[in-house]
């Protein structure tokens, strides 16, 4: 018959205790990074063309249709990879959300890059101020911002997205010694064209209304964009710490 020796006796005593105390007395638990805010109004005068498969489709609308998978390839020659996936998308005709990094979309545009910046500085100071006491932790969330990707920042996310909505979401943490800041980058794009605007994409020139219509005559559809990043993690973060820029997916 087996007998436990002292050793093994005192461990398992040590360990019911152990269990019993933090059952009794659980840590605390990290306040988590807040999820990708409420997707911001439709414009009062509303958004995008008008209501998908309201018109009959005609033959020169079918063409036009094969005409703008040309497009895509054209803009997938020149470099354009987003704007080509975009458009892609678009003429697919799902209507599904189609995903972007955030990471990606700030190493092509880096006025992007420093806006988020400043918005998350500007956020995560404004929560570190709220926390009473010496230690902590508070949760933020900012609003949407507008962000309009001209053909002078990149040419690719111009043709893919233009004007589009960033915000970010995170935690801050005070404590001796310094505490800690996480946040996450989000964007929002309500993909569509519109009348009153046109388009030269290598050979090709076209009106926008012409690219609208498709989802007037249900042969291509509108879409949301959506995207949220990586975590941004900044250690011993205080009232005076400057944040470095947010992460791009590679090295800094």
């Amino acid at each position: 018959m087996y007998t436990m020796n002292r050793v093994t006796i005192l461990f398992l005593s040590a360990i019911t205790l152990l269990t019993a105390f933090t059952s009794a007395n659980p840590l605390p638990r990290a306040i988590p990074i807040p999820p990708v805010p409420a997707d911001p109004p439709k414009p009062a005068d509303g958004d995008g063309i008008g209501p998908y498969a309201s018109q009959n489709p005609g033959i020169s609308d079918r063409l036009s249709k094969a005409k703008f998978y040309t497009v895509a390839v054209a803009a997938g020659e020149l470099g354009l990879t987003n704007a080509e996936r975009g458009m892609r998308h678009y003429l697919g005709n799902s209507g599904d959300d189609l995903n972007v990094t955030p990471e990606s979309m700030m190493s092509g545009l880096p006025q992007l890059r420093t806006a988020v910046k400043a918005l998350a500085q500007n956020e995560a100071v404004a929560a570190y101020k709220k926390i009473s006491g010496a230690s902590g932790e508070k949760a933020f969330s900012s609003s949407w911002n507008n962000f309009y990707a001209s053909k002078d920042q990149s040419w690719d996310w111009y043709f893919a997205i233009g004007g589009f909505s960033y915000s970010v979401t995170g935690v801050v943490t005070k404590k001796s010694g310094g505490g800690s800041l996480k946040y996450r980058v989000h964007i929002f794009d309500r993909y569509n064209w519109d009348a009153g605007k046109s388009v030269d994409i290598g050979p090709f020139h076209f009106e926008d209304r012409e690219l609208g219509n498709l989802h007037l005559k249900g042969l291509a559809r509108e879409y949301t964009v959506r995207g949220s990043g990586g975590v941004n993690e900044v250690e011993k973060f205080t009232l005076t710490t400057v944040i470095p820029p947010p992460s791009t997916g590679g090295r800094s």
